[in-house]
């Protein structure tokens, strides 16, 4: 048994409850039912019964029947993820994942767990013959809903991984920025006058170009004054010849 099934069956009968209660609830006041709180209340009472006996069978039941006895990729995994033994998977090593095994997660599970609820239920409540379509009909639900659950849990993990990617890029596009370019950043806008003069095709220079600038001018200057060096000493040296 997960350690989650205590959480996972009481926000699963918690929220069925109450998202059974709001929708109730609004039917009888659009419909202008006059005991639309009484209504809302016996929704909420039946699901919230329903609930805690699919979840109640599916988290304590069903799932660790079928963890320990099937011998499916999902199932290998998720018994490595509860640290049991298995002979197939290697305790030394993490099954892989993928978008399948998300689509597929826990579907059996819910499909048996709805069949036997809407089998148990509808027999309880309408005789034995009304249990075998009950048990079709939730148990067709149930996997309906776990894959809609599932792929709505892949969106939001590809989501997040668009997401996070989007970040990693922009931190490094920005760790990649030229010295120039950040500091150009940083420079407060420029003023009317200074455009007037782009427009003429005469630009501000900013600190940075103005500094390589007149570093250039010097390796010039030293570039000639050791040229003029050379061309003294050679003269020099002819002279005493």
């Amino acid at each position: 048994m997960e350690k989650s099934a205590p959480y996972t069956v009481a926000q699963g009968t918690i929220t069925t409850s109450a998202l059974s209660a709001f929708v109730t609830g609004v039917y009888g006041i659009i419909t202008s039912h006059p005991n639309y709180g009484v209504l809302a209340g016996a929704a909420a009472f039946n699901s919230g019964v329903t609930a805690a006996t699919f979840f109640g069978l599916r988290e304590y039941v069903v799932s660790p029947l079928l963890v320990s006895t099937l011998p499916f990729a999902q199932y290998e995994r998720r018994r490595h993820e509860l640290g049991y033994a298995d002979t197939h998977c290697p305790s030394n090593s993490q099954p892989s994942i993928s978008w399948s095994d998300k689509r597929a997660h826990k579907l059996l599970d819910s499909g048996l767990s709805g069949a036997a609820t809407g089998g148990i239920l509808r027999g309880w409540r309408s005789g034995p013959a009304a249990a075998l379509p009950g048990a079709l009909t939730v148990g067709a639900a149930c996997i309906g809903l776990q894959y809609a659950f599932n792929e709505a849990s892949i969106a939001r993990l590809r989501y997040a991984s668009r997401q996070s990617s989007k970040d990693e890029e922009a931190s490094l596009t920005d760790t990649r920025l030229p010295l120039d370019h950040n500091i150009a950043l940083l420079e407060p806008p420029s003023s009317f006058g200074d455009k007037v003069l782009g427009l003429l095709g005469v630009r501000k220079m900013d600190e940075v170009e103005y500094l390589e600038k007149m570093k250039k001018t010097r390796d010039r200057h030293l570039e000639r004054i050791a040229e003029l060096e050379k061309q003294l000493e050679v003269e020099s040296r002819g002279d005493k010849n």
